[in-house]
């Protein structure tokens, strides 16, 4: 008798989520056969990715807090032998970490990567066997193969950046019970962003340079959602039309597709205010049934603007812009931003004035923070205004922890002044005002066949939301005032009237819960005992502006000279950590004797990779004038300043 053969090992992938005691990120919505529901926001499209990239050899399962709720020692679960967490931003640090000694003590052995594990890896470093720094589509194979031979990295990094060809199409059959209860499903066509606002890092994990999807992909994944019961697909872009041509492309496809299906998808997405200035994307994102897409608007303030490096948003009339957005029935989830170095306290007027004047059916407000490794992050540091109190009441529940010293105001009256701008937002008469607004001023209705909403309906949802939301009469009546104009006026657009008012409901909980702890932290602001950000700068910012010149001369040689032009991403990441390790942050310019150290290291690199250093074989003319251009358009010296930066820090420099 043939032996049995042996168990395939076991992987459980994680998405880290908040602890929902105190953050609740569910999303409330009104299904016209099933009332009011509560549905976590998306699904796990990391975790279904990986899983997708794993070979049969293992066994996969997904366990998403986000829906199931955190893991603790007391959750019921099974033996595995690989635990793989996926976090997303850095306020889940604390559960990660809990997780990477717990599962650890289990004896498995546990694993980390996504975007906050990319931004910041030496948070994760000792709590976890292995950490991914950046995408994981070629480094997941990659460990998973030196898992089974016994021996793994402690660090898998991806430096340059995959075309999105190799990413297969998600694995969701692990979690298909669970698509009802999700608010959204998560197709990504896109990564990357041309932009480069000074506050965000998406340029430094996903590049400049966008890469997408093949299309025909997409509307498969699209297809799969809708044979899932998904009522809804967030495309998990950056910025969705940053390539117009490629966006229509996808859009000629969805549109189609979703009317020949029994109940039409609704989408969402991020874009930017280009949008406004193409009708045949506003008019194709309409026929799709795009509900809603994030606009990082930020402020009405062009200095403010700039400030931010948000020059795509400096126009003649912002406002304009964005009527002409709402008049095709795409309703934008405005996003702003307070607490710029323009801004004084009269900034919490004007923004209201301003949001109410534009009539957004969903505003969202944050104060100004500076994620580290950022231009923003940079720039504070280098003024000395990072700091942080220090007793913050931070880990993840929510509570608002600054890191920055506004110029502009206190930190206690930027703090004040938000709570009472987000409070009046939120107020139904002023929600209903911009609901109202944006339904009158829609002008080309979206050519989507959604079921018709008889009066039965809205009377079950005001009967249904009056309860729930604990409305009072006075609510109740502009509620009911809204949805009776908006059936008078264009009855079509309201399932959209009252997915916006459900929008609004959230971010109210979502403000009840965030200020549940305000008057401790506005006492522990006024203080005035911060703690200041003095975590060393190891890429001196003059290293990095000499390195635009003088990389596509490194690109060149290493392409030239190692036997696998495969290796020139990690064999460039070796030249400059040398190179700033041996000059550190007193650089200034270039020398002779820094360029002649960079041909050494690069000599020393090709070496050690079995090439032959300093090449006589010449390149082709045009050969070495397409990888210059390679290298200037291709993101990878951003890539791998900031790979250097976590190296270094690794090295407790």
């Amino acid at each position: 008798m043939a032996p049995s053969p042996a168990p395939k090992p076991r992987i459980l992938l994680v998405q880290c989520g908040p602890d929902r005691r105190h953050v609740d990120r569910e999303t409330e919505d009104f299904d016209p056969e099933r009332g009011l529901v509560k549905r976590a926001t998306m699904t796990p499209l990391a975790c279904a990715t990986l899983a997708a990239l794993t070979p049969d050899t293992f066994t996969v399962d997904i366990w998403d807090e986000e829906l199931h709720g955190q893991l603790r020692v007391d959750t019921p679960l099974g033996d595995y032998d690989i635990v793989g967490v996926s976090v997303m931003y850095s306020a889940l640090t604390y559960q990660a970490r809990f997780l990477g000694g717990f599962f650890r003590d289990r004896g498995a052995t546990v694993v980390a990567g996504g975007p906050a594990v990319s931004a910041a890896p030496e948070d994760y470093r000792g709590f976890f066997d292995a950490l991914f720094v950046n995408e994981a589509e070629r480094t997941w194979p990659r460990f998973l193969a030196d898992y089974l031979q016994g021996e793994y990295a402690p660090e898998y990094r991806q430096i340059d950046k995959p075309a999105l060809s190799e990413s297969p199409p998600p694995r969701w059959d692990g979690i298909a019970a669970d698509f009802p209860r999700y608010a959204w499903g998560s197709v990504q066509t896109t990564r990357g962003c041309p932009f480069d606002c000074s506050f965000c890092d998406v340029i430094y994990l996903y590049g400049r340079k966008q890469r997408h999807k093949p299309v025909a992909q997409v509307l498969e994944e699209v297809r799969g959602h809708a044979a899932l019961g998904a009522e809804g697909v967030f495309f998990a872009d950056d910025e969705f039309i940053g390539d117009a041509g490629y966006a229509k492309e996808v859009l000629a496809g969805l549109v189609p597709l979703n009317r020949a299906l029994p109940r039409p998808l609704r989408f969402f997405t991020q874009v930017t205010m280009n949008l406004s200035r193409d009708a045949q994307l506003l008019e194709g994102m309409a026929d799709a049934n795009f509900y809603t897409v994030v606009l990082g608007i930020e402020s009405f303030d062009p200095a403010a603007l700039k400030e931010a490096q948000k020059h795509q948003n400096v126009r003649a009339d912002l406002i304009g812009d964005l009527l002409r957005i709402q008049a095709h029935g795409i309703g934008p989830r405005g996003s702003f931003i307070v607490g710029f170095d323009q801004d004084t306290p009269a900034v919490f007027d004007s923004l209201h004035a301003n949001i109410q004047r534009s009539h957004l059916p969903w505003v969202v407000v944050a104060p100004l923070q500076a994620p580290r490794g950022t231009k923003l992050w940079t720039r504070l540091r280098a003024e000395g205004r990072l700091a942080t109190p220090r007793k913050a009441h931070s880990r993840d529940r929510g509570a608002i922890v600054l890191n920055v010293m506004p110029l502009g105001m206190t930190r206690p009256q930027l703090l004040e002044g938000f709570r009472d701008l987000v409070e009046r937002l939120s107020t139904w008469d002023a929600a209903c005002e911009r609901i109202r607004g944006f339904i009158a001023g829609i002008q080309r209705f979206p050519q989507v066949a959604e079921p018709a909403w008889p009066e039965a309906v809205t009377d079950r949802f005001l009967r249904e939301a009056t309860d729930a939301w604990t409305l009072t009469s006075a609510e109740r009546a502009v509620l009911g005032d809204t949805l009776a104009e908006v059936r008078r006026t264009a009855p079509t657009m309201l399932p959209r009237a009252v997915f916006f008012l459900a929008r609004n409901q959230n971010e109210r909980r979502r403000h009840e819960r965030l200020f549940t702890d305000f008057d401790a932290v506005l006492a522990a602001e006024r203080l005035g005992d911060f703690v200041p950000d003095t975590q060393p700068v190891y890429v001196p910012a003059t290293f990095a502006t000499a390195m635009r010149d003088v990389f596509p001369d490194l690109y060149v040689r290493l392409s030239r000279d190692l036997p696998d032009r495969r290796d020139v991403p990690e064999a460039s990441r070796d030249v400059l950590v040398d190179f700033v390790s041996r000059w550190g942050e007193g650089f200034q310019t270039l020398q002779p004797q820094h360029h002649e150290f960079l041909r050494e290291l690069c000599d020393a690199a090709v070496a050690a990779r079995g090439g032959h250093p300093g090449s006589l074989v010449a390149l082709a003319a045009d050969e070495e004038q397409a990888l210059r251009t390679q290298a200037r358009r291709t993101g990878l010296l951003e890539a791998l300043l900031k790979d250097v930066r976590d190296e270094l820090a690794s090295w407790g420099r």
